[in-house]
């Protein structure tokens, strides 16, 4: 993200037509979030994720959440990620990572500000 902060993220997985969902999954919990909120910096909340089990060449919705507290809406938002039409192979796993540098432009639906986050258990 070279000069920017980091401050929403989310991740999300493609499974191919040969393997299983909870492949996935599993490789996107502990053994791979913890080492992405580290880089980020921070990053008490949850990683919002998304996986699916699909054909090569298929798209995926990422969403997003601010990395450190869960209820900063104006940074609910998501990434559509098409894969390339060879992914994945029916053996493969996609994973994907997606960063932002700030919310929604024109967010105006309330909720905690970024600006005010005080808590350390990723809520508030």
């Amino acid at each position: 993200m070279g000069p920017y902060q980091i401050e929403s993220y989310g991740k999300g997985g493609v499974v191919g037509l040969g393997g299983e969902l909870e492949h996935a999954n599993a490789m996107l919990t502990t053994v791979f979030a913890a080492p992405l909120r580290e880089a980020v910096g921070g990053a008490a909340a949850w990683i919002p994720s998304f996986t699916k089990l699909a054909s090569p060449g298929s798209a995926i919705d990422v969403p997003l959440a601010h990395k450190d507290a869960l209820y900063v809406r104006s940074h609910y938002n998501g990434v559509s990620i098409a894969l390339p039409s060879d992914a994945p192979a029916a053996d493969e796993v996609a994973l994907i990572v997606c960063l932002a540098n700030r919310g929604r432009l024109n967010a105006r639906v309330g909720g905690l500000a970024a600006k005010d986050i005080v808590g350390k258990d990723g809520l508030r």
